[in-house]
């Protein structure tokens, strides 16, 4: 999960392990609500006859 923060979102762990429980908590619902989301849209492109490829734009 930290990684991901990192990654994604550019949030270092101190700043993530700073924040009060409460934030914290919030956060990571809201990280298992995008993961939730991701997969879900990866499910829909995989059952596709249409073949859909992912992007990021960065």
């Amino acid at each position: 999960m930290m990684y991901y923060y990192w990654k994604e979102k550019g949030i270092r762990p101190s700043v993530f392990y700073s924040m009060p429980i409460g934030e914290r908590l919030i956060v990571q619902a809201f990280y298992e609500n995008e993961i939730e989301e991701k997969n879900k849209s990866r499910q829909e492109m995989k059952n596709s006859e249409t073949p859909i490829f992912p992007v990021i734009v960065l």
